[in-house]
């Protein structure tokens, strides 16, 4: 309970922010390769990470890729705003993407 009330808050604080890659080459070959030249480190994505990071175009907001993939699959959203949280938390600390702030921030 009390790691999903984190979570909440957390969604809560990051939905109108914007995903904006920061890796220089991206290819697809049966997984999907992310590679960041600064530090030569080389990232493969599986499944829904894949399509979670074709959706960051740099436009859509947080809260826009969740309704996007609530959209796809039948998943609740507690939990789907929970996975998306730990998944740009974990880009940002691989530093394949920066966020920047949506125009609906208050």
């Amino acid at each position: 309970m009390r790691d999903s009330l984190k979570m909440n808050i957390a969604y809560n604080f990051l939905k109108d922010y914007i995903p904006i890659h920061s890796a220089i080459k991206t290819r697809e070959d049966g997984d999907f390769l992310v590679a960041l030249s600064r530090s030569n480190d080389i990232y493969y994505l599986n499944g829904t990470a894949r399509e979670m990071w074709n959706l960051l175009d740099g436009n859509t907001s947080i809260e826009s890729l969740c309704a996007k993939i609530m959209c796809e699959y039948d998943v609740d959203r507690k939990s789907l705003e929970g996975d998306i949280v730990n998944f740009i938390r974990d880009l940002q600390w691989k530093k394949l993407i920066r966020i920047k702030t949506g125009g609906n921030l208050s």
